[in-house]
């Protein structure tokens, strides 16, 4: 299916720069109710019948845009899910209006069930906030939207292999987050297919806007082939580090996928490796299940003194906590 994008303002265009401002912005402003959208800007029922369960790899998202999709879609699927407000680029910006969070978890209640994807599509794209949102965006950017919402929606269907759950594990979650377990047997080598992580290569100029440290570190990535920092999230963004990690990042440019290292059965965690200091030092302060068995980082019992130098790219290793990823 081939379309010509329409006309539109880009996202980075409908909101203040930074997060933190926009609240203020926001509350003074009157959400469009549907009889004020031009409704035939929005293609809803196109966009609800032809779509690939599995989106493709390349998109056009910028980094702006990427923060603003992805926290729309974690709060329409992840959060319906888990009844609480998983991690957010925009952490003060609200998304849903008025019984809207009803309406999801029924959404998402049916989809788990059923498996049904028209449905679910038709009904998030029909909400009030979200065709307020997407009736403002070019044509290819409500597709781009659209299939964002179905990366996560795969989180919870049948042959994904894998599902969510809360974790309650990370202290700088403030001990509620979350985590992907594996809902069947996986060998080592083998490629989940449902399960992709969205990625933007980020300027200076991005990072100074939107990254907040000790609040979207849990988004960055380092390339080690580009030499640059980028911005990961999409469902691959719930994974949680490990320092004998059972997966690993393999970059596909825009995209990257997950590789199983261990063999894994039902009950396992999706786990990788996020770096060698993204806990501090050594990784000090790491709180994963394998430094709890080993009695290591921010389990360890030594009185042995911290007085390591910053690595190589330690400033925003230490601000932001970059992790490195494998390409293939």
């Amino acid at each position: 299916m081939s379309h010509a994008p329409g006309e539109g303002r880009p996202v980075s265009s409908l909101f203040p720069a930074r997060c933190n401002e926009e609240v203020a912005s926001q509350n003074a402003t009157t959400m469009a109710t549907l009889n004020e959208i031009e409704l035939s800007e929005v293609k809803i029922e196109e966009l609800s019948l032809n779509f690939k369960e599995t989106p493709r790899q390349d998109h056009s998202m910028t980094p702006v845009e990427l923060c603003y999709f992805d926290d729309f879609a974690t709060t329409l699927v992840v959060d319906a899910v888990l009844n609480f407000s998983t991690h957010k680029m925009c952490k003060k910006r609200r998304y849903l209006y008025g019984d809207e969070q009803r309406v999801a978890r029924e959404l998402m209640e049916r989809f788990r069930k059923d498996q049904d994807w028209t449905p679910a599509i038709y009904g998030f794209l029909n909400m009030r906030s979200v065709r307020s949102f997407i009736e403002k965006l070019a044509f290819n950017k409500q597709l781009e939207f659209r299939d964002h919402i179905i990366r996560f929606l795969n989180v919870f269907h049948h042959d994904s292999g894998y599902t969510i759950q809360e974790c309650t594990r990370y202290s700088l979650e403030g001990n509620q987050g979350a985590k992907l377990v594996a809902t069947r047997a996986w060998y080592r080598g083998d490629k989940i297919q449902r399960l992709s992580g969205v990625v933007c290569l980020l300027s200076t100029q991005d990072e100074d806007t939107i990254l907040q440290p000790e609040g979207s570190d849990f988004s960055v990535m380092y390339s080690n082939r580009k030499r640059c920092s980028t911005l990961w999230l999409g469902p691959g963004a719930y994974i949680n580090h490990d320092c004998r990690p059972t997966c690993e990042f393999v970059s596909h440019g825009s995209t990257a996928h997950i590789r199983v290292l261990r063999d894994m059965v039902a009950g396992d965690e999706i786990t990788c490796f996020y770096g060698s200091e993204f806990f501090g030092p050594k990784n000090m302060d790491c709180e994963c299940l394998t430094c709890e068995k080993t009695k290591r980082g921010k389990f360890s019992t030594s009185d042995e003194e911290e007085n390591d130098e910053p690595s190589a790219l330690s400033e925003k290793r230490i601000k932001y906590g970059l992790r490195s990823r494998s390409r293939v």
